[in-house]
């Protein structure tokens, strides 16, 4: 790579960039001594950079690639951007496009997008192609439901015995075994047979998502050169919460851009504190840990004051300084507010929600409410329906109608209606109608795979989904139907009823999935996915569907002045909101009640000082609790509330919290 791409970043450079972030000509020079972000900014070499919550990374990241592109040389080789999730990628994606200065970087020859996808884009999927095994779909729930209806009843029933699930289908090995079959010995007919539909299933083109990386890896195992060229390809290497990256995902990468002669520069962003998975036994990087290399911290956070800085600093299992440099005013005009603990017994745990919503009416202007995003979130909140006592469990004992399904941020509809519920969700986020647009448009190319469509190309994955489905129709019959199904679906801000949804949608929707296949009738995992949802009790006089209404929470319940969503903390995560209310639940022990000594001041971080001075580390269930609530409790930019029960305090520890600047609630009290 040139030096000029390379050389010193300038002040004036700096300067250029800030004010096209909105921060004025200033927004990244030294605060009360503070010039960690002007050396993150102006730092070009391979590094990891530490960033607390609200510190505003994202922006950099963003700032310094805008400076990049602008005196980038190369035509074909370029900047490579990863995220962890579609979520990050899309924001990332969003801010670039979002100016003349950076928009190029969405396009050839750079790179923005998911780990997954980079490794399907550039390596897997054309290493299977190469081999003659075609690629038609990468999702991990529809491949392993067909493997399952390969094998006979028999050998069904043999998995359940043995309690083994659907996840034992999958495979960590270019010879279809390893992954979830516990102490199941390949010898025998099962193995052997579990195998075989793994290897037909994956021989027709139907991949589970880590798979992929079984692949990639082959790839690079027979030719290494493969790598070589990659790093060519991408000389300079920017990874995004880069504090979630799996081993799989961290081990390929660092084989990709770091092994080897000339690695590319890489430069990662991401909060050691915040390293919480979205799913059970996932294992966190061993190969190239975060951070590593040399570390640069950005501890000043621009969403919160010092008071909410000062409560979440001490869960931090790293020790790092925690500046509340915020919050900013621009939305809303509220000074912060003093922490709040609502408390309940079983008798008023469904008080909590209504006295959170009412606290906030004293305390936010009708302005603010209208403004802000008021959110109470749990670490639990799937509820199991056989188990009630413990309470609270999940946030079913909060709020009963609520559905888990609903507010799982990253996982994948398995109905039509949940695409258009996620794309509610956001539209109410973010107020802009183009999520209902995109998920619409990600609905359909699901019924057009369910119905025999090979997935889009992976280069396409890094364009809005909107725009690939029009190119895809391409002026064909499904095009007017897909016209006329969004103008349906804007009008009705995706709230459906059952006999518009019979009578005039689903057949738009079948003259769209019927030209994506190329077939003409759908088959029935199609039409199963397109089944209308079952009405809730409250539905059933209007007959409409709101798909997400029963995971936002409205105070009053008639005449409401503020919405209140709810969700889990790993739905939550990266996001900022107003208020945030945290909910008690339960795994194994309640999660607040464990954290109740480091909530009144008495422990920090997670070394416990035993007699004559021995370090002890807490185990990893207690270290799990502290970086899942550590998330959650550095989401709100205004105010903090946490809901636990009356009997985990005595009166001396809650005279101990108000002496720390806590307010109570008591939920077991009548309202006045």
């Amino acid at each position: 790579m040139t030096a000029d791409a390379l050389r010193a970043i300038t002040d004036e450079e700096i300067a250029w960039a800030s004010e096209l972030m909105g921060l004025g000509p200033d927004g990244f020079a030294p605060v009360d001594g503070d010039d960690s972000r002007l050396n993150a900014i102006r730092n070009l070499q391979t590094c990891d950079f530490e960033a607390c919550p609200g510190s505003g990374k994202t922006t950099l990241l963003v700032a310094k690639l805008a400076i990049l592109a602008s005196r980038w040389p190369h035509r074909e080789r370029g900047i490579c951007v990863l995220s962890h999730t579609n979520a990050a990628r899309d924001e990332i994606d969003h801010r670039l496009s979002a100016n003349s200065a950076s928009v190029s970087l969405v396009r050839y020859p750079h790179f923005v997008g998911t780990i997954h996808g980079f490794v399907n884009e550039y390596l897997a999927i054309p290493w299977l192609r190469s081999k003659g095994n075609p690629v038609r779909l990468v999702d991990t729930a529809i491949a392993l439901k067909r493997r399952q209806s390969k094998l006979h009843r028999n050998m069904r029933y043999a998995m359940e015995q043995r309690f083994l699930d659907e996840y034992a289908l999958e495979y960590d090995s270019a010879d279809y075994s390893g992954a979830n079959k516990g102490k199941l010995s390949r010898d025998t007919d099962l193995c052997r047979a579990m195998e075989d539909a793994t290897r037909t299933g994956s021989e027709e083109g139907f991949f589970c998502f880590d798979e992929m990386f079984v692949w990639a890896n082959e790839l690079l195992d027979q030719h290494p050169e493969a790598a070589a060229n990659l790093r060519a390809r991408f000389p300079v290497v920017f990874v995004d919460e880069a504090q979630d990256n799996s081993e799989l995902q961290s081990a390929i990468l660092h084989r990709i851009f770091q092994h080897g002669d000339r690695p590319s520069i890489r430069q990662r962003f991401g909060d050691s504190n915040q390293a919480i998975y979205a799913h059970a036994n996932v294992d966190g990087a061993r190969t190239d840990c975060f951070p590593s290399t040399t570390v640069h911290n950005l501890p000043r956070s621009y969403r919160f004051s010092q008071g909410i800085a000062e409560v979440a600093r001490g869960l931090g299992i790293v020790p790092q300084a925690l500046i509340g440099a915020g919050p900013a005013r621009a939305r809303v005009r509220c000074e912060p507010l003093a922490p709040v603990l609502f408390l309940f017994d079983d008798a008023s745990v469904q008080e909590v929600l209504p006295r959170y919503g009412q606290h906030l009416l004293d305390n936010f202007s009708a302005a603010d409410l209208a403004a802000g995003l008021f959110t109470a979130i749990a670490g639990v909140h799937d509820m199991d329906e056989n188990k009630t006592d413990q309470i609270p469990r999940a946030m079913g004992h909060y709020a009963p109608l609520y559905d888990a399904n609903v507010a799982r941020k990253d996982s994948i509809p398995t109905t039509f209606f949940g695409y258009i519920t996620k794309a509610v969700q956001e539209v109410r986020k973010s107020a802009n109608t183009q999520a209902l647009v995109n998920g619409l448009a990600l609905a359909l190319m699901r019924v057009g795979e369910l119905a025999g469509a090979v997935t889009h190309n992976s280069a396409q994955a890094r364009r809005s989904a909107h725009r690939i489905l029009l190119d895809i129709l391409n002026s064909g019959a499904g095009d007017s139907a897909y016209m006329e199904l969004l103008e349906i679906t804007l009008a009705t801000a995706g709230t459906f009823q059952a006999d518009s949804w019979a009578q005039e949608a689903v057949p738009l929707i079948t003259s769209i999935a019927l030209q994506l296949a190329g077939t003409s009738a759908l088959n029935k995992e199609a039409r199963d996915f397109l089944v209308f949802p079952a009405a809730s009790p409250d539905d059933v006089e209007s007959s409409d569907v709101t798909p997400s209404s029963q995971n936002v929470y409205g105070y009053p319940t008639t005449d409401t002045k503020v919405n209140i969503r709810l969700g889990s903390i790993h739905s939550v995560k990266g996001e900022t909101h107003t208020a945030t209310l945290v909910l008690d639940s339960y795994f194994h022990k309640h999660h607040l009640n464990e954290l109740k000594p480091w909530l009144l001041g008495e422990r920090e971080g997670s070394i416990t000082y035993k007699p004559k001075g021995k370090q002890v580390s807490e185990g990893p269930r207690m270290l799990g609790r502290l970086k899942l609530h550590y998330v959650a409790m550095t989401r709100p930019s205004h105010l903090l509330g946490l809901a636990m029960r009356k009997d985990a305090f005595n009166d001396s520890e809650l005279d101990q919290l108000r002496a720390r600047g806590w307010l109570t609630v008591d939920c077991c009290v009548s309202a006045p």
